[in-house]
Order: structure tokens, then sequence, then C-alpha cells
């Protein structure tokens, strides 16, 4: 399952966005804030349900673009370039705060795919950036 995910880049600032993934062997539907029902009998997920994610000898990448069509790299953040991190259940985007200065979008979207160590790939994450502009030059 895809999970879309909005983030705010603060322009000029180190952030560390920690996306923790859990799943459940069947479809639900719901949130986190009105919870979570499965998706077939409408009945509440139990908590015992869910499983964390395990990220061991995984790799991940993304391409941030200004739109699904678009064929322009805006960043591009993965394992190999130290843009992401993974531990446990939780990847982690880390924008240095140099790097994040010279954004020159303000609104953009990207796919985090994962591969697993079999050579799987995976796509779990569909982001949605909105870039906060700096003013402190």
């Amino acid at each position: 399952m895809t999970t879309p995910v909005m983030i705010e880049i603060i322009q000029g600032t180190t952030q560390r966005v920690p996306l923790i993934r859990r799943y459940v062997d069947y479809a639900i539907v719901g949130d986190d804030c009105r919870g979570w029902k499965n998706a077939c009998t409408g009945a509440p997920v139990p908590t015992g349900d869910f499983h964390d994610e395990d990220y061991t000898g995984c790799s991940a990448a993304l391409q941030i673009r200004s739109d699904i069509d678009s064929l322009d790299v805006l960043w591009e953040m993965s394992t190999a370039n130290g843009r992401v991190e993974l531990s446990g259940n939780t990847l982690t985007l880390i924008f240095a705060h140099d790097e994040s200065a010279a954004f020159a979008f303000e609104d953009a979207m990207g796919q985090v795919e994962v591969t697993r160590p079999n050579g799987d790939v995976e796509r779990q994450y569909e982001l949605t950036f909105t870039v906060r502009k700096e003013s402190t030059k």
C-alpha cells in the first residue's frame, strides 16, 4: 500500500523527517485521527494486527519532481547519497540547511521506492512537498 504524506520543507533549515511504517495483512481504510477499519468488514483494526516494517538490508530512493509527468528531477534523495536513512521501521528523509536553502521550487511531489534485499521494489510513500521560503539570508 502506498501511503500519502504531506511534507513542509522550511527552506534554509536542517530537517529530519521520520516516516514510521506499520502495516496489516489485509486492506484497511481510515487514518490515525479517526482510526483504522477493515475495508471489507468495517470492523476496527485491533492493535495486535499491526506489524512493524523491517528495513534491514533495504535501500530507498526518491526523486522530487514538479508533477508526476515531469521529466525534470528537482532533487534526489536516497540511501546511496545519505539523504535517506533506514532503521528498524523508520525511513528518515534528511534535508540539510545549505541544500534546502537552494530549493527554487514551491510545490513538488515524489514517490519513495524501497528495494528489498531480494531485489523486489515497493512504492511505499507518495509525498507532496511545500517549501516555506526563507527570509533570513
